[in-house]
């Protein structure tokens, strides 16, 4: 967290003349409290603070103010208050009057100074520096709520305009920006001098003037420009502009950005520099040199831009297999989600309902409209913006039971309490707290969804918790309707594709899963409605199906599976590949399977199996994948024993499979 320190303005009064009445006392009593709603649980060691015991008034003013704007915007109830925020701001205090005591202002000294002498102060009074949470190390919450008021007071001193500041609050920028997000601030504080002014101009006139790009591109341009720009003061300390800048620099820093381990997120910070790291890094270049070229600014490097940077500085990315790029939420998967919704938050679980349901991403579904539904004379749809490619209104059909569910939402947020507080109209609210009246957090859906996982043990292909994250639920909407036979380009439409290169990659997956499907599905069986296993006929399944049985006989290698035959014509689509959780031809009662003594072995062999990794399940104690295999085992023994026992064998024995019409009378 990088903080610079500003110059003081009359607006240092602030703090002594805003707080009146009960605010501006010094003692807080739970007693009188004005927000009673946001109290808390209160016991006999939680019920006031007394500011007055902090010495320095100027410091005791600062912390007052800040508890007050923490209070009232709901970041703290009055009991944690109590408890814990106000003993930590008071050992601040205490800090600050021990080593400063004539300091009018918790600025007054350097930020990064009075950090380290913090730091060794915690230290002396056997004060944590970290803690440590699910196996993560943190800084401590006495070293947290210091930044955090330093920064507080850092931006409420500050009357410049937003964009002349070197962390900009996109709040203030009057400017779209995803609400389901919570990382609100542009931070120029890692790009260093001569060249900080110089990349906040630059996004001053492509996000603010000519809204070239969206707040979410320049986050991402901040997330690797500081890299450039590092380089240039550590190889030309002397340099203001970049009027100098020649080709050799561009080679030199592509082989400084390939020697740096990357920064960032957990899962690249300190890992070897990828191909697509690169790519920003450069591509970030070239975008900043060409508009200052364009423009003509002073500081834009003499040299045409096409002498500097050429295309193969521009590596290629890493290849992905689309099986592997594109992860999307399967049957099996969804199947258990469903049995456990009900064990999350409700409004969680009727978001992630829609989303599945629709193909909106996250940030669309958390940022509905709370009059999002739309009755037309073919039923209804349900309209959201489409932000990521700026499609206004976009509209999907969806059933009945969506429309159920999002008029529960819409009823409990219409009869909410705390309702005045929605006023961005969201379906998906949040109506109390620091974050009221924003969008539902979509980090608080893939948070709520992979615990899920771990408590009821969610399994993937492999038996492992599957890891859920919130765009998979969107591929597995394209891969459904190109399963389910729609045309690719209605798809494109419904998804607000705006190329068909997506859509064709949902394609690519439909194809593989079909044939993966086909060759691999498992229990397939002959079986009446009612689920039990019965007599089947060759000869009137093929006619039911419009197959002649010479087709049969001279097709029999692509009829016949491991575990049976599937006699479906291939004009028409099996509509159960797509379900693999339970064996699909038997789990939907499919009048096309058949299976004869033929296929004994194979039921033996599998039987075998699953009773040893039953006794494997037992001895891990993985009982789900008991639960999951045990319904199967059952199905397999009873289809063993009838065409064992030759009990109405289902299918026909194989002289008869391989005659048709008068050979049939001829050799019966």
């Amino acid at each position: 967290m990088n903080i610079v320190s500003v110059t003081p303005t009359l607006k240092r009064n602030m703090p002594l003349t805003t707080l009146q009445g009960y605010w501006a006392l010094d003692k807080w009593s739970v007693d009188n409290y004005p927000m009673q709603e946001r109290i808390g649980k209160v016991n006999s060691g939680n019920r006031s603070v007394d500011f007055s015991k902090i010495n320095n008034h100027f410091i005791r003013s600062e912390i007052k103010y800040y508890s007050f704007y923490s209070l009232t915007n709901e970041m703290w109830l009055f009991t944690s208050f109590v408890c814990m925020h106000f003993h930590r701001l008071y050992f601040i205090s205490t800090f600050l009057e021990e080593k400063y005591p004539y300091i009018t202002s918790i600025l007054d000294i350097p930020y990064d100074k009075t950090l380290n002498e913090y730091k060794s102060y915690l230290v002396q009074n056997n004060k944590p520096l970290t803690k440590v949470r699910n196996g993560q190390e943190y800084v401590s919450e006495y070293i947290g709520i210091y930044k955090q008021i330093y920064q507080f007071f850092t931006d409420h001193y500050d009357e410049r305009p937003e964009y002349e500041k070197d962390r900009w609050n996109v709040e203030k920028l009057g400017i779209p920006y995803n609400m389901s997000r919570r990382d609100r601030f542009l931070n120029f504080t890692s790009i260093q001098q001569p060249y900080r002014e110089l990349v906040k101009k630059y996004t001053y006139q492509t996000l603010l003037v000519q809204q070239q790009i969206t707040y979410a591109t320049m986050q991402n341009i901040l997330k690797k420009m500081f890299l450039f720009f590092d380089f240039i003061v550590e190889t030309y300390p002397k340099w203001s502009t970049l009027q100098d800048l020649k080709r050799k620099d561009i080679e030199d820093f592509l082989f400084y950005i390939r020697n740096r381990d990357m920064g960032g997120k957990s899962h690249t910070k300190n890992r070897v520099p990828s191909n697509r790291h690169v790519l920003e890094c450069i591509s970030n270049v070239r975008r900043i040199l060409e508009y200052m070229q364009a423009f003509e600014w002073p500081e834009a490097p003499t040299s045409p831009i096409h002498t500097l940077i050429f295309p193969e500085d521009f590596p290629s990315r890493e290849t992905k297999h689309y099986r592997e790029h594109i992860k999307h939420v399967p049957d099996y998967v969804w199947e258990q989600v469903q049995e456990y919704l009900h064990k999350i938050d409700p409004e969680i679980a009727r978001l992630i309902v829609i989303m599945e349901a629709t193909g909106f991403r996250v940030s669309d579904v958390c940022q509905l409209k709370l009059n999002c539904l739309i009755y037309k004379q073919n039923g209804w749809w349900l309209s959201g913006d489409q932000r990521k490619v700026g499609i206004k209104e976009h509209i999907v059909p969806i059933s009945e039971e969506i429309v159920a569910i999002v008029q529960i939402q819409q009823e409990y947020i219409n009869n909410h309490e705390r309702q005045v507080h929605n006023i961005n109209n969201f379906l998906f609210p949040v109506l109390s707290g620091k974050n009221r009246g924003m969008a539902f957090s979509q980090h608080r859906v893939t948070y709520a969804l992979n615990q899920l996982a771990n408590e009821y043990n969610i399994l993937d292909k492999d038996g492992a918790a599957f890891h859920f994250k919130n765009h998979a639920f969107r591929h597995r909407y394209g891969v459904s309707l190109i399963n389910n036979g729609m045309n690719i380009l209605h798809v494109q439409k419904l998804m607000a594709h705006t190329s068909p290169e997506m859509t064709l990659a949902y394609a690519k997956i439909s194809d593989n899963t079909l044939r993966k499907e086909w060759e691999k599905v498992q229990n397939s069986i002959r079986i009446d409605t009612n689920g039990e296993l019965v007599r089947g006929d060759l000869s009137e399944q093929a006619l039911e199906n419009g197959l002649e049985l010479e087709w049969i006989r001279h097709n029999m290698d692509s009829i016949r599976l491991d575990h049976g035959l599937c006699i479906k014509s291939p004009k028409v689509h099996c509509e159960f590949l797509d379900y693999s959780l339970e064996v699909p031809c038997i789990k939907n009662k499919c009048r096309s399977f058949h299976v004869d003594t033929t296929f004994l072995d194979y039921y033996n062999v599998q039987i075998n199996q699953m009773e040893e990794d039953i006794v494997k399940y037992e001895a891990s104690g993985r009982l789900r994948s008991i639960e999951l295999i045990k319904p199967k085992l059952i199905k397999y023994k009873e289809i063993r024993d009838s065409i064992a026992n030759d009990n109405g064998v289902f299918g026909m024995a194989k002289h008869k499979r391989e005659y048709v019409g008068d050979e049939r009378k001829n050799n019966g």
